[in-house]
């Protein structure tokens, strides 16, 4: 099931998080876990920059090498098979680094602390995480070598009227649709067990995002 297009509703949040850094030249951005590359196509068209992006799922990085050719951005998307927990750059390689929904791999803090020696000194770190400890986690952030230039939250009722809503109104189309796929079957149980798990808030379903400058 192609869920992209209510992924992109969030996009607005992608372009927010963007307009608070300071305005780049041909920027170098490191999307880091970069999935179907939603958030991929809107950053190398908002920068007008050089985007890499990895992800070490195979399937979503086809779908993303599709977008890019739709999108003709093949002179400025690269595409990486990698995993978050054994990528490595030389230092000082990106002028932005750009997390969405892929710091639970290492953790906040961890994160922060080995993608650190990949940005050019004044370099920024944009991430999108969970609510959870957010206080906390914005407290470690000097320990790290960074200052917080900003941040701001997606509350839960803003996740439930733009994504959980339109994705569970989707499932349904597609179960009455195609009742004898097993993979599409599979898939939509997954999405389903995801949005059950919010319901009953036994989950943070909140984010935050955080602009960050290496010092």
């Amino acid at each position: 099931m192609k869920k992209d297009y209510i992924r992109e509703r969030l996009n607005k949040y992608t372009k927010k998080a963007f307009l608070l850094l300071p305005k780049y030249q041909n920027p170098s951005i490191l999307d880091i876990g970069c999935g179907t590359g939603v958030a991929t196509v809107e950053l190398a068209k908002l920068s007008k920059g050089h985007v890499t992006a990895i992800d070490i799922d195979e399937t979503s990085l086809n779908l993303l090498q599709r977008k890019i050719k739709e999108n003709r951005l093949d002179d400025r998307i690269r595409v990486l098979k990698d995993s978050i927990l054994t990528m490595d750059f030389p230092e000082e390689s990106f002028d932005i680094i750009w997390a969405e929904g892929s710091l639970f791999v290492l953790g906040y803090e961890m994160s922060l602390k080995k993608w650190h020696r990949f940005l050019k000194p004044h370099g920024f770190l944009v991430t999108h995480d969970e609510n959870k400890d957010i206080t906390k986690k914005l407290e470690a952030i000097p320990k790290y070598g960074y200052r917080k230039i900003g941040h701001f939250e997606i509350s839960d009722r803003l996740w439930w009227t733009e994504y959980y809503i339109p994705l569970e109104h989707l499932i349904q189309e597609f179960q009455l649709k195609y009742p004898n796929e097993p993979k599409l079957r599979n898939e939509l149980q997954r999405d389903l067990v995801e949005i059950d798990t919010c319901k009953s808030k036994t989950v943070v379903c909140s984010s935050f995002f955080s602009i960050l400058e290496k010092i």
